[in-house]
């Protein structure tokens, strides 16, 4: 008998620890979002946003200033046959520009090619051009600091022509485009170190007088620095 009663008390105290534990997980669970709306309550609105996940704005503004070397190639001037012969140059730019994503970045800049010797049939005449080009680059990832890139601009150029043997000066503006490839180097948070190329083309400028119509194109070695702004 007293196996049998202990049996059945232990067989029906199973179904009322069953209902104790079930009503104890009910009472956690309702009791969670409780406190969890007293906590928010208790939280003021500055620390809310303290606390809240903050999103990156991807674009980041710069300027930027650059030098370098050009190596001119002979111009194309209509009506002239040798091809005029020129002297290598040297260019400095300036530009502000916009990072739209990690990949994308596009810029404006206006640069200056210092004048060169431009000589043919024993005329000669001082080659120089102002370029203004809207740019857009690809940057390919950065590694250890280093991020190569490759960029293509369209854009117009002024050429002048100054010092013609009897005729004086020469301008007139022309369609240029250009082809950069290169890598940055960051220095500091907010600074980069540029070392580029740059194959640029000006196309069928009208200058008028004793050089009518020339094209050109050149290769520029560059080094420039970028400023980010946070």
């Amino acid at each position: 008998m007293r196996a049998g009663v202990v049996l059945m008390d232990r067989g029906g105290l199973r179904p009322v620890a069953v209902l104790v534990a079930a009503l104890s997980v009910a009472v956690i669970a309702l009791g969670g979002p409780v406190r969890a709306a007293d906590t928010v309550d208790d939280m003021g609105a500055d620390d809310l946003l303290a606390r809240a996940p903050e999103i990156e704005d991807a674009r980041s503004w710069y300027l930027r200033g650059d030098i370098g070397f050009v190596f001119n190639e002979a111009p194309d001037v209509a009506g002239f046959s040798p091809t005029p012969g020129i002297d290598d140059a040297g260019v400095f730019a300036i530009g502000a520009g916009v990072r739209l994503s990690d990949l994308l970045r596009v810029d404006l800049t206006a640069d200056y090619r210092s004048p060169a010797e431009m000589s043919v049939w024993g005329l000669s005449a001082d080659f120089s051009a102002t370029t203004l080009l809207a740019n857009a680059y690809l940057d390919l990832g950065t590694w250890h600091g280093l991020t190569p890139y490759v960029g293509a601009g369209i854009g117009a150029s002024y050429v002048l022509l100054s010092g013609i043997a009897g005729a004086g000066d020469a301008d007139g503006w022309g369609f240029a485009w250009a082809l950069m490839a290169g890598t940055a180097l960051t220095l500091a948070p907010n600074w980069q170190l540029d070392i580029g190329y740059r194959y640029l083309a000006i196309e069928s400028t009208e200058v008028g007088g004793t050089f009518a119509d020339i094209s050109q194109s050149a290769h520029e070695v560059r080094l420039g620095v970028r400023y980010l702004f946070d």
